[in-house]
């Protein structure tokens, strides 16, 4: 079995493409390593790993954005090109994304804490923009507003995941629920 599990951040946000018909997820992460040199001289080398999400209609769509740091687990395969600027053959790798998690970092789209404006509760987000507050009690396609100490509002839906507020322009994408799950379907 070809299994390749990969943590980086993405160099762009997500992008929902086509091709033979079907429509899939696009990434690009940024696999980093520092190392020093026998000679004492820091290097710092990048590799871009291609991910491809076969659900376009995948729920963690909305939270992969430039530079959030995701860890993914899929097939790797290997594919030789010719690159159009110097004309050389070159080898990249493309990973058939199976399970994907959003590992958060000082680029999160969410903070850590967030308060309940209603009753002045602290909740604590997880890496999946996520809290496990029993004291909020939510049914199915409810939502309800948060705030952190800044005084940005974020809206949190029924299974506790939580994403900045939409602006009145996506006024319409504020009823559309959060992930779920983030394992491929």
């Amino acid at each position: 079995m070809n299994l390749s599990f990969v943590i980086g951040n993405l160099g762009a946000d997500a992008e929902v493409k086509t091709a033979n018909g079907k429509s899939f997820i696009s990434l690009s992460i940024a696999d980093s390593r520092k190392y020093t040199t026998q000679d004492g001289k820091e290097m710092s080398e990048i590799n871009w790993i291609d991910a491809i999400i076969s659900n376009a209609d995948h729920p963690v769509l909305p939270y992969l954005k430039q530079g959030v740091k995701v860890c993914v687990i899929g097939n790797a395969s290997l594919r030789v090109y010719s690159s159009k600027k110097d004309r050389m053959m070159k080898a990249g790798l493309t990973i058939h994304v199976l399970s994907i998690e959003l590992c958060g970092g000082s680029s999160d789209a969410v903070p850590r804490q967030l308060i309940d404006p209603e009753t002045g509760k602290i909740l604590q987000m997880l890496k999946f923009f996520w809290t496990s507050s029993e004291d909020i009690k939510l049914k199915k396609g409810q939502t309800k507003m948060l705030t952190d100490v800044k005084g940005n509002e974020f809206v949190m839906d029924s299974n506790g995941f939580v994403i900045p507020k939409p602006s009145e322009a996506n006024s319409s994408d504020a009823n559309s629920e959060a992930p779920t799950s983030t394992n491929e379907k």
